[in-house]
Parts: C-alpha cells; structure tokens; sequence
C-alpha cells in the first residue's frame, strides 16, 4: 500500500489515498465520485532507482 496523491478529471480537487497498486483505477474523487489521474508533485522518493532521474514531472514512464 502507498500514500499517492491523485486529481480529478471533473473538478480538479487533489488529494491523497492510500491504495494498493491493484486498486489504482478504482479510485474515485472523494467530492464528486468523479475518475481521477495520478498527481505528480515534487521529486521521486525512489530516486536513483531503476534509472530514475527523480523528476516525476518528466517521468519517462518508470511507473512508480
């Protein structure tokens, strides 16, 4: 399980949940039950990894 931050696609609100990876499209904004993304703010706390450059903002796709 992991604390990620998402967005909704209707009304923007940006939050965080804590979910399993297998339930990350099941995820549902908690204002208006609308679908959400993935939010990416800072850096990459698994940096250095794998071939991570640390910069999510400009992720290649490391799918963290």
């Amino acid at each position: 399980m992991a604390l990620l931050k998402f967005r909704c696609k209707s009304c923007g609100k940006v939050f965080d949940e804590l979910v399993s990876s297998a339930a990350l499209a099941q995820v549902k904004c908690p204002v208006c039950g609308g679908k959400t993304e993935r939010a990416y703010e800072g850096k990459c706390v698994r940096a250095g990894q794998g071939g991570c450059s640390g910069s999510c903002a400009s992720c290649a796709g490391c799918k963290h």
